[in-house]
């Protein structure tokens, strides 16, 4: 091999380094400019201090400032809440599944994009399957942490999520926890029937890898989903049934 080969094959290595080490570098930068934003109006608006473990059973949920939220963007229509884990964000819906992809609660253009809600369900979490969408990380930020609840104890020790809203806050409980093709019917919103919704509910239920409750017969549920972070078609979801509505102030 002559020097000059030698020396153009250093230069092309050297140049695929730099620019993967560009990418890596304006990655983690993305990722820290956007958790700062969701750190930064989480101390905003969140009034009293979320109470630290699960095993407190009056109201383990934070108190949200819906006004401020407002002001920032009316597209917010909720907060969602789990408890003892990183998941505490404003919850937002857009004119369609892109709009919040690549775009922080106030409309800033970010790769850690947003929590939202599938634009085809209605904003009062009325249907019978509410999708809400985030982002698998590797720092456990947005939706990264949900790939923990495929470990028994974990889940089991964190059953409970909250979606706040103006009036009320909505308390949901786990019953499963699976992978999913994107265009799976685990993505079904609406059905025909409270049977075919029935079949619907045992069906996702047995293809849990973790056991950590029993799925409702008819009622309403929501399906947290992320990327499985190896085959793109691939989705982690987690699905939890309404326990409980309980009205602001109580």
């Amino acid at each position: 091999m002559s020097k000059k080969v030698r020396t153009l094959i250093f230069v092309v290595a050297t140049i695929t380094f730099l620019a993967s080490a560009t990418k890596i570098i304006w990655t983690y930068y993305q990722m820290h400019v956007g958790q700062s934003a969701y750190d930064n109006i989480s101390q905003e608006v969140i009034t009293e201090p979320p109470v630290e473990t699960v095993e407190v059973p009056d109201n383990p949920w934070p108190t949200i400032d819906f006004a401020t939220l407002d002001s920032i963007n009316p597209d917010i229509i909720a907060w969602l809440f789990i408890p003892d884990t990183p998941i505490s964000y404003p919850i937002m819906r857009g004119p369609d599944n892109n709009a919040y992809l690549r775009t922080t609660f106030d409309k800033k253009p970010n790769i850690l994009g947003s929590i939202f809600q599938d634009y085809r369900n209605d904003a009062d979490f009325a249907d019978q399957n509410t999708v809400i969408y985030g982002h698998n990380t590797r720092n456990d930020t947005m939706f990264g942490s949900l790939k923990k609840y495929k470990q028994l104890e974990y889940a089991e020790q964190r059953t409970n999520i909250y979606v706040i809203r103006k009036s009320d806050v909505l308390v949901y409980e786990i019953f499963a926890v699976y992978e999913t093709l994107a265009t799976s019917d685990t993505y079904t919103i609406r059905f025909e029937s409270d049977a075919s919704f029935a079949s619907y509910l045992q069906e996702m239920a047995a293809k849990t890898v973790t056991q950590v409750g029993s799925p409702p017969d008819s009622g309403h549920i929501i399906t947290l989903s992320t990327c499985t972070g190896g085959d793109q078609t691939m989705r982690l979801v987690l699905q939890a049934k309404l326990v409980e509505t309980v009205p602001s102030g109580t």
